[in-house]
């Protein structure tokens, strides 16, 4: 029974702490999205100047192109699920009748 008094809570204590925050931050979407976009010529400048004339260009590209898609999918995924903590904020007020 001792150690009931002790467990219980810290095993709740555990559950809640590792909650994340519940919020919605659609500009670190969006923000994701345009760094992804201007991660192709950034890259491919990045890569002429910086590695022999044709290799470090085509590099650069190859480069840029894989990390202007990740940000892109990252942001976009983030927006949606952005999107969707937003809809189960305002689902109450703007549906009530399906309460």
């Amino acid at each position: 029974m001792k150690n009931a008094r002790v467990f219980v809570p810290a095993v709740v204590l555990c559950l809640f702490l590792g909650v994340p925050p519940a919020f919605a931050n659609p500009i670190s979407g969006v923000l994701k999205i345009v760094a992804g976009v201007l991660r192709v010529p950034i890259g491919v400048l990045a890569g002429t100047f910086s590695g022999p004339p044709i290799i470090g260009t085509i590099a650069g590209a190859f480069n840029g192109t894989i990390q202007g898609i990740s940000l892109v999918a990252s942001g976009a995924t983030e927006l949606a699920f952005d999107g969707l903590a937003l809809a189960k904020m305002a689902a109450p007020y703007l549906l009530p009748f399906l309460l």
